[in-house]
C-alpha cells in the first residue's frame, strides 16, 4: 500500500519501514533524516535517529490516545490544572490543528514519553504556526531532548507546508535564540478555535477588531500564553492614547465639524533578549519570537 507523509492513510507495517543504515548511534540532527509512513508518526515520522539509549521519534497525540493521561500529567508538571481539564484540552489535537506532538523513545515494551509541544494556526498568516506548551520531562532535561523536540516540531510544520513558527516564552529566550529564533512582534494564535470555526471567520473577526469595530470585544480573540491550553491575553505597558478624533469648538451657527485630527502613531515597541515591553495576562514579561523554516 502506498502512503504519504502528510495525508492520513494507514501506517506501514514494521517490515516496510526503512531502517537507518548500521547500528552506530546517530547524533541529534537538525533535519528529518527520514520521512516515512503517514502523518501518524509524524509517521511523517520525524525519526530523529538512534541515540545510545534508543530511537527518538515524534508522534501526533491524536494517533496515540493511549498516551493522553500520561501526556496530561507531563504538561501539568509545568502548568498545573485539573487532570480532567487537561485531558479534555489534549483531546482537541487533530490533523486540522491544533496538533499536539509527543516525543517518544524506545521500543513499544519500554517506550518513554519525553516531551510535548502543541502547534496551532496563526490568524492572518496562512504559512505560519504557533508553538506552545513546550515541555520536556524533568527527569530527562539537560540531555538534548528539548532541542530534539523543537527540531521535530519544525520538521513536522515544514512537511505540512508551513514556513514560519512563532512562539512566546517567559524565560527561555536564550535557548530559542540558539535554535535560530529571533525576536518579533505579537501574532494572533487561533488555538483550538479552528476545530469549530473556519480560519476565514477568525481572520474577519481579527480585522474587525484591528479597525476598532465596537461589536467585537477585545477578549474575543486572545494571543497565546506559554501554556497554550489556557490562552491568555498578552499586553504591553499602559499608554495614554488620544481619542481617535476630536473637533474644535465652533460657533453655534456652524452646522459642521472640522476634519478630525488623526492621533499620532503609537511608539514602536522594541525587545532585547534581556528586556521586553510585552506582558502576559498576569503582568509577567513575555518575549515574542519566530523562526523562518
Amino acid at each position: 500500500m502506498d502512503w504519504h507523509p502528510v495525508l492520513g492513510v494507514s501506517p506501514p507495517p514494521p517490515a516496510l519501514r526503512p531502517e537507518l543504515p548500521g547500528s552506530a548511534p546517530v547524533p541529534p540532527v537538525n533535519r528529518c533524516n527520514s520521512i516515512w509512513g503517514t502523518e501518524h508518526v509524524l509517521y511523517l515520522a520525524v525519526r530523529l535517529g538512534h541515540r545510545s539509549d534508543g530511537e527518538v521519534r515524534a508522534v501526533p497525540l491524536h494517533h496515540r490516545l493511549d498516551l493522553l493521561e500520561a501526556c496530561a500529567e507531563l504538561v501539568n508538571t509545568e502548568w498545573p490544572r485539573s487532570l480532567g481539564a487537561r485531558v479534555h484540552a489534549l483531546q482537541k489535537s487533530c490533523h486540522n490543528f491544533p496538533v499536539c506532538l509527543v516525543l517518544l523513545q524506545g521500543a513499544a515494551d519500554e517506550e518513554q514519553l519525553l516531551g510535548h509541544a502543541r502547534l496551532s494556526r496563526v490568524v492572518g498568516q496562512s504559512r505560519s504556526l504557533f508553538v506552545e506548551s513546550v515541555v520536556v520531562s524533568r527527569e530527562q532535561r539537560g540531555k538534548g531532548y528539548g532541542r530534539a523536540l523543537m527540531e521535530a516540531t519544525e520538521c513536522y510544520a515544514k512537511a505540512r507546508g508551513f514556513r514560519r513558527l512563532c512562539l512566546t516564552t517567559h524565560d527561555k529566550q536564550h535557548f530559542y535564540s540558539h535554535l535560530g529564533y529571533v525576536l518579533s512582534s505579537p501574532v494572533q494564535n487561533a488555538g483550538a478555535m479552528t476545530s469549530f470555526m473556519p480560519m476565514e471567520i477568525l481572520e474577519k473577526f481579527s480585522r474587525m477588531r484591528e479597525t476598532g469595530n465596537p461589536a467585537i470585544p477585545s477578549s474575543s480573540l486572545r494571543p497565546a500564553s506559554q501554556d497554550g491550553m489556557l490562552s491568555t491575553s498578552a499586553t504591553v505597558a499602559p499608554q495614554v492614547v488620544p481619542p481617535a478624533a476630536f473637533c474644535l469648538p465652533l460657533p453655534l451657527s456652524s452646522q459642521t465639524c472640522n476634519t478630525p485630527l488623526a492621533p499620532p502613531p503609537p511608539p514602536l515597541l522594541s525587545q532585547t533578549l534581556l528586556e521586553t515591553p510585552y506582558k502576559d495576562a498576569k503582568g509577567l514579561p513575555i518575549f515574542w519570537m519566530h523562526k523562518d523554516l
